[in-house]
């Protein structure tokens, strides 16, 4: 063999990917897969699992987040992160998928590349950054840029946290050690400066999964705008919006987002 030979580089490692919540679920049941957003991890969807024991849950930590956290890196982009989802679509026998903010994202993406490995998708307030509705400057990333300036990216965690959950993230960073905090900024900036979010991944106009695509009443003007908007534009879509819920409505209002998992089997039903 040619001592120069170009050797085959090796396949990028993927996050491990396991049931969240409990394994008691009726085999005839269409699973579900969570995808997580930014400063998040799939554990923190278990109280909306509690509203499908029905059926098999899973779920994975992003690259960069969570267990998968050595996973991530400056050479991790959007793409890694869908590549990462059809992986794990590709295993199953087309699961809906339930994307949170980026997670969102992330689904809506790789299901325009392989709509036959998605049955549905609930994408909760996705941050279509291309859509002319989202602001040019993200009110949350001019956040993040100002703590991170001042204080690194601990400081660019605790930021976005207390603008997540206001007085109620006193509590998760008393108990968060500075070099989670630290790391999980790092990921964070990486994600809201990655220019090929930017990028359009898929055509709203032609979209052929079905989705609701869902808002709090209390998120951001804008979150909630892009998620109307985006409904409307989607031929197989709906909006739904989540009474008194912000963003982070996984964690406030658990079973109203498992019902709207629900109605993805609804839906298939009524398809022609």
């Amino acid at each position: 063999m040619n001592d120069t030979a170009i050797q085959a580089e090796p396949e990028r490692a993927r996050p491990a990917v396991g049931i969240v919540g409990a394994d008691g679920a009726d085999p005839e049941a269409r699973p579900v897969v969570i995808v997580h957003g930014s400063m998040d991890r799939s554990a923190t969807f278990r109280r909306v699992t509690e509203h499908l024991q029905d059926r098999t849950v899973l779920g994975y930590d992003r690259r960069g987040w969570g267990r998968s956290r050595s996973l991530g890196g400056a050479d991790v982009d959007h793409q890694a992160h869908v590549d990462d989802l059809s992986a794990v679509l590709a295993e199953l026998d087309a699961p809906i998928v339930l994307g949170h903010s980026y997670g969102a994202l992330v689904a809506m993406a790789a299901a325009a590349a392989g709509p036959s490995l998605v049955a549905g998708i609930v994408a909760v307030e996705p941050p279509v950054r291309w859509l002319p509705w989202w602001p040019a400057d993200d009110p949350w990333e001019q956040t993040v840029r100002s703590a991170a300036a001042e204080g690194g990216p601990a400081q660019a965690s605790r930021a976005l946290l207390v603008e997540l959950f206001g007085p109620a993230a006193r509590l998760h960073l008393e108990r968060a050690l500075p070099s989670d905090l630290a790391a999980d900024g790092a990921s964070l900036i990486s994600e809201m400066t990655d220019p090929t979010v930017d990028l359009p991944r898929f055509d709203p106009m032609t979209f052929p999964v079905p989705t609701v695509v869902a808002a709090g009443s209390r998120s951001a003007p804008h979150h909630r705008e892009v998620a109307r908007r985006l409904a409307e534009l989607l031929p197989h879509g709906r909006f739904a919006e989540i009474p008194g819920a912000g963003h982070a409505s996984h964690v406030s209002h658990p079973k109203e987002l498992a019902q709207l998992v629900r109605e993805i089997d609804l839906i298939e039903e009524q398809r022609p």
